[in-house]
């Protein structure tokens, strides 16, 4: 027999297309309104740093807080509307509105302004929202512990914040890259009454309860690529095996990592760096752009397409790195923020062609109960929001510099470099492929576009195609999460850059410097894949790839960066 509660929630259901939400405490929330929005403030009690997760690991108290935080977080009924169910579903599936801000678009993905000016900063107050929760919740384990240890808890509580995933960090490479804390399947913790044991992960995936797979269908999930219903079907979010994962990500991440340095230390204007939609030059790519790779190397799973993603619990991970980046650029260059731009891009509360900016409404997330909306303006300085990043605490700009340069520059190939008169390098020549790459170029036959990457290689391509995300000749990659159809097609430029693996090919004898052109317009070729599936050039037609160089002046010093020279060389089509 039904409750009363769920009776009436499913004739909610049944007659507006979506659920009653509830307190924790099981009230039914009342119909949202002036004074009864959810405000978003972030966590309280200062300004802390969301630190690395590998550097979190190693924090003791404040780790195993996470850990039961994180547990208890993905247990609360998904009817509550500040549940972990819930905050995930805002991204995309499973297509309701929350609190209170209604559909005004359709066709559309969600909330989530992908490839359009509002991308960065619409991810911060959902972050924010998410790490408000955690920290409630951490606190009140916190409480709990026993008095020779609780104040410990209390302080780890305080200063708790989401940890990010750096995935372009060099790794040693008899480490994983792929972090440990996100693929063990079980976990060490201690509980508050001193008992420690091996719980199930809450880093390694989201159980739904229960799946409801009316929620999980259509545009957006892996099945038009092929692949069984990854959404409808799985009772919990799930991933590629780890060793997959691990071959995959140390596959690509020199590519990775030189294009995060890439849009860091030459990334021209705020609109520019933050997104492939913002209205500005993308000469130098963007860190969408960049971070677009991280979401397809999870396919098949729901990380990859974008309505699903946000339930994978490494997604919460990855976006709060992208806002490090985003921030780090920010420090860089504080005197630019967004400019004016029209929507690219449909969202359920955007429409093509709205004019933006920063005072643009970063929908559904209100500030205050009474029901305004937070803004991009209102996000601009992460210290307001009680959060900061490690590289960004007591440091110049000068020294920032240095430490960017140290953690992902890359040393310019000798082979390739002029010198100056003291014997140091002084230029070089960079080699690029530059594509064109059509974000919703991929008709899942359902009204909207998949998830692809365009993989380039230096050398010998295997048949295979399960191989070719781990190949040794792979010299990089470019990606997008597909979605709703744009009302025109939107073409957004990649670079990826050809240095590493033209270096390799000069170290194993296969080219010199001076052959290195030649070299290069008989050996790249590129492919199209998604999770090991080849799909056919003739699919995307308005693809293209092209080989192009620049030249690179080398800084003078280690707080300085390299800047590229000149308009860029075009060296012909490159062959897929």
């Amino acid at each position: 027999m039904l409750t009363k509660y769920a009776a009436t929630a499913l004739l909610a259901t049944a007659v507006y297309g979506k659920p009653l939400l509830t307190t924790e405490e099981g009230q039914l929330m009342p119909r949202q309104g002036p004074g009864s929005y959810y405000p978003i403030t972030g966590a309280t009690g200062g300004v802390f740093p969301r630190l690395e997760i590998r550097e979190l690991e190693k924090t003791g108290e404040m780790w195993n807080l996470f850990l039961l935080a994180m547990t208890d977080f993905q247990a609360i009924d998904q009817k509550v509307i500040d549940s972990y169910y819930q905050i995930a579903g805002i991204h995309g599936m499973p297509w309701y509105p929350w609190d209170g801000v209604d559909v005004a678009v359709r066709p559309a993905m969600g909330y989530c302004p992908h490839n359009q000016l509002l991308f960065g900063t619409w991810h911060r107050p959902y972050l924010m929202l998410f790490e408000q929760k955690l920290q409630k919740i951490a606190k009140g384990i916190a409480d709990k512990f026993p008095s020779a240890t609780k104040a410990k808890y209390q302080d780890a509580a305080n200063k708790l914040r989401i940890p990010h995933w750096d995935w372009a960090l060099a790794i040693a490479s008899n480490q994983p890259v792929y972090p440990t804390a996100v693929s063990n399947e079980k976990i060490r913790v201690t509980f508050p009454n001193g008992t420690a044991a091996n719980i199930d992960n809450p880093l390694f995936n989201y159980d739904f309860h229960p799946l409801n797979n009316r929620e999980f269908n259509g545009t957006g999930c892996p099945e038009g690529a092929g692949e069984p219903s990854v959404c409808q079907n799985s009772p919990r979010t799930i991933r590629p095996a780890t060793a997959d994962l691990n071959a995959a990500f140390r596959s690509a991440l020199d590519s990775q990592r030189s294009s995060l340095a890439r849009v860091l230390t030459l990334g021209e204007n705020f609109n520019s760096i933050s997104t492939t939609g913002g209205c500005g030059s993308q000469r130098y790519g963007s860190i969408e752009g960049v971070h677009g790779p991280v979401h397809t190397m999870h396919f098949p799973g729901h990380m990859a397409p974008a309505g699903a993603t946000a339930f994978d619990p490494v997604f919460w991970l990855h976006h709060a790195t992208v806002d490090r980046q985003i921030a780090i650029w920010q420090k860089l260059n504080p005197d630019s923020y967004m400019n004016a731009c029209f929507a690219m891009n449909p969202t359920w509360t955007i429409n093509w062609g709205d004019d933006l900016d920063e005072n643009s409404a970063l929908t559904p997330f209100h500030k205050n109960a009474a029901g305004d909306f937070l803004t991009s303006k209102d996000v601009r300085d992460i210290e307001k929001l009680g959060y900061t990043y490690p590289e960004l605490i007591n440091t110049s700009q000068a020294q920032l510099r240095t430490t960017i340069k140290n953690l992902y520059g890359e040393v310019p190939v000798e082979s390739f470099a002029a010198k100056s008169a003291s014997g140091a390098a002084s230029s070089y020549t960079k080699y690029l492929a530059e594509i064109q790459l059509p974000t919703y170029g991929l008709d899942d036959g359902e009204g909207g576009s998949l998830a692809y990457n365009v993989l380039v290689f230096l050398g010998d391509v295997s048949s295979d195609s399960k191989s070719w995300a781990t190949s040794p000749s792979l010299a990089g990659l470019a990606s997008t999460l597909g979605g709703v159809k744009n009302k025109n097609d939107q073409i957004v430029p990649f670079l990826v850059d050809l240095t590493s693996a033209l270096a390799k090919a000069v170290e194993s004898g296969a080219t010199t410097s001076e052959g290195a052109l030649e070299y290069l317009k008989k050996n790249v070729s590129y492919r199209i894949e998604i999770g090991g599936r080849a799909i056919a050039k003739e699919q995307l037609k308005a693809l293209e790839v092209e080989l192009i160089s620049t030249e690179v002046e080398v800084a003078a010093s280690e707080d300085e960066f390299d800047k590229w020279v000149g308009e860029f060389a075009k060296h012909g089509a490159i062959d897929g």
